[in-house]
Protein backbone atom coordinates (compact mmCIF):
# COMPACT_ATOMS: atom_id res chain seq x y z
CA UNK A 1 0.00 0.00 0.00
CA UNK A 2 2.73 2.59 0.77
CA UNK A 3 4.44 1.42 -2.80
CA UNK A 4 1.45 2.83 -4.14
CA UNK A 5 1.21 5.90 -2.47
CA UNK A 6 5.07 6.45 -3.59
CA UNK A 7 3.62 5.52 -7.02
CA UNK A 8 1.15 8.22 -6.99
CA UNK A 9 2.71 10.98 -5.49
CA UNK A 10 6.03 10.07 -8.19
CA UNK A 11 3.45 10.44 -11.25
CA UNK A 12 1.62 13.36 -9.79
CA UNK A 13 5.21 15.27 -9.22
CA UNK A 14 5.65 14.51 -12.71
CA UNK A 15 2.97 15.46 -14.39
CA UNK A 16 3.26 18.76 -12.21
CA UNK A 17 6.52 19.28 -13.50
CA UNK A 18 6.02 17.97 -17.41
CA UNK A 19 2.72 20.92 -17.00
CA UNK A 20 4.96 23.98 -15.57
CA UNK A 21 7.10 23.36 -18.29
CA UNK A 22 5.98 25.37 -21.61
CA UNK A 23 7.37 26.94 -24.33
CA UNK A 24 8.43 29.96 -23.24
CA UNK A 25 11.14 32.40 -25.36
CA UNK A 26 13.95 34.06 -23.99
CA UNK A 27 16.13 36.95 -24.32
CA UNK A 28 19.41 36.29 -24.66
CA UNK A 29 22.53 38.72 -24.56
CA UNK A 30 24.28 38.57 -27.74
CA UNK A 31 27.51 36.76 -27.91
CA UNK A 32 31.03 38.22 -29.07
CA UNK A 33 31.27 35.66 -31.27
CA UNK A 34 28.43 36.38 -33.33
CA UNK A 35 27.68 39.43 -35.64
CA UNK A 36 26.25 42.05 -33.00
CA UNK A 37 23.31 44.01 -33.89
CA UNK A 38 23.41 47.75 -32.72
CA UNK A 39 20.62 50.27 -31.79
CA UNK A 40 21.95 52.39 -34.28
CA UNK A 41 21.34 49.90 -37.38
CA UNK A 42 18.54 49.17 -35.71
CA UNK A 43 17.21 52.82 -35.93
CA UNK A 44 18.67 52.77 -39.57
CA UNK A 45 17.20 49.77 -40.69
CA UNK A 46 13.63 51.01 -39.09
CA UNK A 47 11.85 50.23 -42.09
CA UNK A 48 12.18 46.89 -41.95
CA UNK A 49 11.02 45.86 -38.38
CA UNK A 50 7.22 46.43 -36.75
CA UNK A 51 8.98 48.72 -33.70
CA UNK A 52 7.11 48.40 -30.00
CA UNK A 53 8.03 50.73 -26.74
CA UNK A 54 6.72 49.58 -23.60
CA UNK A 55 6.25 52.81 -20.87
CA UNK A 56 5.71 53.03 -16.92
CA UNK A 57 1.85 54.13 -16.51
CA UNK A 58 2.25 56.80 -19.19
CA UNK A 59 5.88 57.46 -17.83
CA UNK A 60 9.36 57.37 -19.72
CA UNK A 61 9.64 54.28 -21.80
CA UNK A 62 11.85 51.60 -20.91
CA UNK A 63 12.16 49.03 -23.56
CA UNK A 64 12.19 49.35 -27.05
CA UNK A 65 11.41 45.70 -29.36
CA UNK A 66 12.10 45.13 -32.98
CA UNK A 67 10.07 42.32 -35.04
CA UNK A 68 11.37 41.80 -38.13
CA UNK A 69 8.91 42.25 -41.16
CA UNK A 70 9.80 39.80 -43.64
CA UNK A 71 10.64 36.58 -41.83
CA UNK A 72 8.00 33.87 -40.70
CA UNK A 73 7.94 34.90 -37.37
CA UNK A 74 5.56 37.60 -35.31
CA UNK A 75 5.89 38.60 -31.62
CA UNK A 76 2.17 39.46 -30.25
CA UNK A 77 1.70 41.34 -26.79
CA UNK A 78 -0.37 43.29 -24.18
CA UNK A 79 0.99 47.06 -23.60
CA UNK A 80 3.60 48.07 -26.53
CA UNK A 81 2.92 50.48 -28.13
CA UNK A 82 3.82 50.81 -32.08
CA UNK A 83 6.59 53.25 -33.09
CA UNK A 84 5.21 54.18 -36.42
CA UNK A 85 7.77 57.26 -37.72
CA UNK A 86 11.55 57.85 -37.37
CA UNK A 87 11.14 60.97 -35.22
CA UNK A 88 9.09 59.15 -32.48
CA UNK A 89 12.03 56.49 -32.75
CA UNK A 90 14.38 58.69 -31.68
CA UNK A 91 12.67 60.58 -29.23
CA UNK A 92 12.34 57.31 -27.73
CA UNK A 93 15.38 56.25 -27.76
CA UNK A 94 16.40 59.33 -26.78
CA UNK A 95 14.48 59.35 -23.17
CA UNK A 96 15.56 55.82 -22.37
CA UNK A 97 19.29 56.79 -22.68
CA UNK A 98 18.85 59.52 -20.66
CA UNK A 99 17.56 57.96 -17.70
CA UNK A 100 18.57 54.09 -18.18
CA UNK A 101 22.18 54.49 -19.54
CA UNK A 102 22.96 50.92 -19.33
CA UNK A 103 20.24 49.54 -22.02
CA UNK A 104 22.08 47.57 -24.61
CA UNK A 105 20.38 45.22 -27.71
CA UNK A 106 19.19 41.25 -26.76
CA UNK A 107 17.56 38.77 -28.97
CA UNK A 108 14.47 37.78 -28.52
CA UNK A 109 14.08 33.84 -28.88
CA UNK A 110 11.62 30.97 -28.80
CA UNK A 111 11.55 28.06 -26.70
CA UNK A 112 13.99 26.15 -29.48
CA UNK A 113 16.33 29.15 -30.00
CA UNK A 114 14.58 30.07 -33.20
CA UNK A 115 15.43 34.02 -33.88
CA UNK A 116 12.02 36.02 -33.05
CA UNK A 117 13.91 39.61 -32.95
CA UNK A 118 15.66 42.17 -30.74
CA UNK A 119 14.95 44.04 -27.63
CA UNK A 120 16.46 47.15 -26.34
CA UNK A 121 16.72 47.22 -22.72
CA UNK A 122 18.03 46.84 -19.49
CA UNK A 123 20.03 43.11 -19.31
CA UNK A 124 21.18 42.12 -16.02
CA UNK A 125 23.17 38.17 -15.51
CA UNK A 126 21.18 37.83 -12.61
CA UNK A 127 18.00 37.42 -14.05
CA UNK A 128 16.43 36.93 -17.60
CA UNK A 129 15.01 40.39 -17.55
CA UNK A 130 16.64 43.45 -15.42
CA UNK A 131 16.04 44.14 -12.17
CA UNK A 132 12.44 45.36 -10.90
CA UNK A 133 10.94 44.48 -14.94
CA UNK A 134 10.06 41.58 -16.18
CA UNK A 135 7.75 40.38 -19.47
CA UNK A 136 6.73 36.94 -20.07
CA UNK A 137 7.79 35.26 -23.56
CA UNK A 138 5.43 32.39 -24.34
CA UNK A 139 5.27 30.59 -28.06
CA UNK A 140 1.71 30.77 -29.28
CA UNK A 141 2.15 28.43 -31.72
CA UNK A 142 5.26 27.85 -33.89
CA UNK A 143 5.46 30.94 -35.70
CA UNK A 144 4.16 33.75 -33.03
CA UNK A 145 5.28 34.57 -29.19
CA UNK A 146 3.52 36.80 -27.43
CA UNK A 147 5.97 39.10 -25.26
CA UNK A 148 3.46 39.69 -22.23
CA UNK A 149 2.97 43.16 -19.96
CA UNK A 150 6.43 44.14 -18.40
CA UNK A 151 5.93 44.00 -14.51
CA UNK A 152 7.95 44.54 -11.89
CA UNK A 153 9.07 46.89 -8.53
CA UNK A 154 9.88 49.99 -11.24
CA UNK A 155 6.32 49.35 -13.57
CA UNK A 156 3.72 51.70 -11.66
CA UNK A 157 0.81 49.87 -13.83
CA UNK A 158 1.21 48.84 -17.16
CA UNK A 159 -1.10 50.44 -19.80
CA UNK A 160 -2.42 47.74 -22.51
CA UNK A 161 -2.10 48.61 -26.14
CA UNK A 162 -2.12 45.60 -28.50
CA UNK A 163 0.60 45.47 -30.83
Amino acid sequence: MRTLKYICLLVIGFAFIMGCSGDYGKLRRQTDTEDKMTLAELTKNREDYHVYWYTRAYHSPVAIMFDPKNDETRIVGDSWIKISDQQTLSETIETIQSIHPNREVVVIEGPDGRFFGYMYYTFSEDRVLSPGVNAPLELVDERTLYVGPATGSDIDQPINANL
